[in-house]
């Protein structure tokens, strides 16, 4: 039993001779005389182990190919690759998060039938210290479905996270604007690229990744119309959320009237090829647009940062209490339950969804002081 370096191309490897059997290990070093003396002592060292019977080829090599399927963070690579094509980049990205910053630093080198209910339950009130229920639920979840790869390869029933719940606070209220919150933001003065925006935020009813790749081809200003057909969120446009999603708005007047101002800075702008991932999360489909919500100083359609800090500049100088630029797709649900004038039902097909239920639960908050009087309106009523 030994262990040795050797030089391949630019670069250097470590061969090992353990049980009959040599494997080969890449370094990622380049061949130079200083690494090359520091690869020849971690051979020594290695060899130092085989002797003492202490040798572990995952302590030294955790993401070699030659380890035997034993490890948390081998099987949550299969579980990313599994998962890839199945759901959408950013939800992707999301969860390739939990399992780099999270699962694979604190278990990853753990063979999973050594993962315990217990020990789990304890890394979950550490976790309580830095991070929201939400994001420990999400957590977990990742790392339970990471678990259940290795259980139904080994056809193992014991689950250690059957018995693990994680209690979610309460989700915030929405904080719509009032009225006049939203006069004090349309009359003070604003950059030039976003003043047709305001009004739009809070009388279309779009979330922010619908609204940044709105394009002309979308919209119909005779008919007073916006399809959607299309978001954008971390730098990826795709199809709508679901197929719900996809749909007809009717504008209100402030948001036609400003998209007919805006028509005169972006209306004519040149078209943009841009790529549109499909719902399959797979295939693409190009698309020509003349976006709407141009940034001039790039000449391409904003970032949601840019309007974020834009946004806080601007409800600053408008002097208005600071609360997420997202929050004018609730004002919209909240204005127009509040005037009494509009059934909940056209509300919820406005924003894409398929009942009233997301309304009151996430978007709908009366506003007291924009409501009708509906006391007198009754009194009235009564003494017909």
């Amino acid at each position: 039993m030994a262990a040795g370096i050797e030089c391949r191309g630019n670069s250097l490897r470590m061969w090992i001779l353990n049980k009959g059997e040599k494997l080969n290990e890449p370094l990622d070093w380049p061949a130079t005389p200083e690494y090359t003396e520091r690869a020849k002592q971690w051979a020594e060292l290695i060899t130092l182990e085989m002797k003492m019977g202490k040798f572990e080829l995952s302590r030294h090599f955790p993401n070699s190919k030659n380890l035997k399927e034993n490890q948390i963070s081998y099987y949550a690579k299969i579980y990313l690759e599994d998962i890839k094509k199945e759901v959408a980049p950013s939800t992707y990205a999301s969860y390739e998060g939990h399992v780099k910053n999270h699962i694979n630093p604190k278990w990853g080198r753990l063979h999973p039938e050594d993962i315990e209910t217990k020990q789990v339950k304890k890394w979950i009130k550490q976790l309580k210290d830095t991070h929201s229920s939400k994001t420990i639920r999400e957590i977990i979840t990742r790392f339970s479905q990471v678990h259940a790869v290795w259980r139904d390869e080994n056809k193992v029933a014991f689950d250690p996270f059957q018995n693990i719940t994680i209690h979610q606070a309460d989700t915030p209220e929405p904080d719509p604007f009032t009225k006049a919150e939203i006069n004090r933001l349309l009359q003070t003065e604003t950059d030039l690229d976003i003043e047709n925006l305001l009004p739009c935020l809070f009388w279309t009813g779009l979330s922010m990744s619908e609204q940044i790749p709105i394009a002309w081809e979308d919209i119909n200003l005779e008919k007073g119309t916006i399809q959607i057909n299309r978001s954008y969120v971390r730098g990826v446009y795709r199809v709508t959320k679901n197929r719900r999603r996809k749909r007809e708005i009717k504008l209100l007047q402030p948001a036609l009237d400003a998209l007919k101002e805006q028509y005169h800075f972006s209306g004519n702008a040149r078209t943009q090829v841009i790529e549109v991932l499909q719902r399959d999360n797979h295939s693409y489909k190009e698309e020509r647009l003349r976006f709407v919500w141009l940034n001039r100083e790039r000449s391409t359609h904003f970032e949601y940062h840019e309007l974020r800090y834009r946004w806080g500049k601007h409800l600053k100088k408008a002097k208005v209490r600071k609360r997420g630029i997202n929050q004018g797709r609730h004002t919209f649900a909240s204005q127009l339950l509040s005037s009494g004038q509009v059934p909940p039902e056209w509300i919820a097909e406005q924003l894409g969804h398929a009942d009233t239920s997301m309304i009151y639960k996430h978007y709908g908050k009366l506003i007291a002081e924009d409501m009708p009087d509906y006391l007198s309106k009754i009194n009235q009523y009564i003494q017909k």
